[in-house]
């Protein structure tokens, strides 16, 4: 992926962030990308993309204790009709007061061409955002549920549906044994203990001393 500039928080994003640093919530709600160029405009004043041309969904951030945001996305083609270089990225975050605004933006310094949908190229590129935070009380985001899934959360899946397929086995394996169990005791009581599937048979006796019951010789059984 290309490489761009450090994101610059907008006015509007410099202050919301303050809000946020006195316990606003601090809500994420997309990333959006256009092939604007930076030609010396003034990005304090920017309130949106110079030249948007997709919106990314967010699949998930995470915060760390040095006051830093990594926003988690991925550009995809899907959808898109004409190719663009991808020159300028937006961050974008709802204001309580002011609605959805532009939080920050950063651009490329050689920018990646994105070819339009249903060519011989697909494009699914995972990338994340770092924005600085400081100390907001609380940071959240609106969490896309039409993204792609990225690798480290597939590996992540794979390793939970291994463990839930080994643990299934494990119950399956322990089922047919209480089965086996329960075949054996109604057998047993299916045919009175004549045939008996235990380790004593009851063929004879031998060093076996009866305290309760009488012992029926003719079908090798004890009579309670």
């Amino acid at each position: 992926m290309a490489e761009y500039t450090g994101m610059a928080l907008t006015k509007k994003g410099r202050m919301l962030q303050v809000k946020a640093e006195s316990g606003v919530l601090l809500k994420f709600t997309k990333v959006s990308i256009g092939d604007g160029e930076h030609t010396g405009q003034n990005i304090d004043d920017l309130t949106s993309l110079i030249s948007p041309k997709k919106d990314l969904g967010i699949s998930g951030i995470q915060v760390d204790s040095s006051g830093y945001c990594r926003i988690h996305t991925s550009i995809t083609n899907e959808g898109l009709t004409e190719p663009f270089y991808v020159r300028e990225i937006g961050l974008f975050a709802e204001d309580p007061d002011e609605g959805e605004i532009l939080f920050g933006i950063t651009f490329a310094k050689e920018a990646d061409f994105l070819p339009a949908n249903g060519g011989t190229t697909g494009v699914n590129a995972e990338f994340e955002i770092i924005v600085v935070v400081g100390n907001a009380k609380e940071i959240t985001a609106v969490i896309s549920n039409t993204g792609y899934v990225s690798k480290e959360e597939f590996n992540k899946l794979v390793i939970r549906v291994d463990a839930m397929a080994q643990r299934a086995e494990k119950n399956t394996d322990d089922i047919s044994k209480v089965s086996l169990r329960l075949t054996n005791l109604e057998q047993s009581f299916s045919n009175n203990f004549t045939n008996n599937q235990f380790t004593e048979d009851f063929y004879t006796l031998d060093d076996v001393i009866v305290s309760r019951g009488v012992y029926d010789s003719v079908n090798k059984r004890l009579v309670m």
